[in-house]
């Protein structure tokens, strides 16, 4: 057995005991199973729902408003932080604005994005981006800073232009500090679709949520959170697989 397979099945084992306890612990009571819900019938509803197509579409919907606001976010977030660089004065005029914008909440400011994008799903994804851009901008713009002074010097006493300095030392050593920006940008995505689906939708996981929270129906919740899990799970697998050859990619152009 590979070392892989076997971290994979111990990391299944506390999930394991979770799901028996809980299925075991509210079995013979219905009051717990309308409390807490049960496996069995989170299971189940999945089963129903996928069978009849409902919550592919909520899923997909969620997902689409999700990456998309996620690859907005993080490109735009990346570019301004890397474009902060060049010059710290610019740096310290912006500095306040993305720091009074980055901490409002954003489900306070949901309702007026709505408003101005309307309730369809530019509506969403446009909340999502809001939730990812300022972690972008902060993690690219500490990263291109976070280089040794060393280099700096160096790359000045070669004659390097500004331009040369960011493109052959800055970009590259700036892409962990990226690419963990996305790591934490797959969560805040998720979470700013949901709360768009929650103050207006007529679909996505954000609105079974909604309805199911609305109907006091636990297990029907529990199974649009399952699914909510599952794409960050997915997200998350995806960036781990392109990290080692995207920095590879920028090394070899940069």
């Amino acid at each position: 057995m590979s070392e892989t397979l076997r971290l994979r099945l111990l990391q299944l084992i506390p999930l394991v005991v979770f799901l028996i306890f809980w299925e075991t612990a509210v079995r013979s009571n219905e009051k717990l199973i309308f409390f807490f819900g049960s496996p069995t019938k989170v299971a189940s509803y999945m089963w129903i729902n996928i069978s009849n197509g409902r919550l592919i579409t909520d899923t997909s919907v969620t997902l689409l408003e999700a990456v998309s606001g996620f690859l907005i976010g993080n490109i735009v977030g990346t570019a301004a932080g890397l474009a902060l660089w060049y010059s710290r004065t610019a740096f310290l005029i912006a500095r306040p604005y993305v720091i009074a914008l980055g901490s409002a909440p954003i489900f306070a400011l949901a309702p007026l994005v709505i408003i101005w994008f309307g309730t369809g799903i530019l509506s969403k994804i446009m909340i999502a981006s809001f939730s990812t851009v300022f972690i972008a901008l902060s993690q690219s713009y500490t990263g291109a800073n976070e280089v040794q002074s060393q280099y700096l010097r160096l790359m000045q006493a070669l004659g390097a232009t500004k331009h040369q300095t960011f493109r052959k030392l800055i970009a590259p050593s700036a892409l962990v500090w990226v690419i963990s920006a996305f790591k934490l940008n797959v969560g805040f995505a998720l979470l700013g679709a949901i709360i768009g689906e929650f103050i207006s939708s007529n679909e996505g996981l954000g609105h079974l949520i909604l309805v199911a929270s609305g109907l006091f129906d636990i297990s029907l919740v529990l199974c649009g959170i399952t699914m909510l899990i599952l794409i960050a799970l997915v997200l998350n697998t995806f960036i781990a697989q392109i990290e080692k050859p995207l920095l590879h990619v920028v090394a070899k152009y940069f």
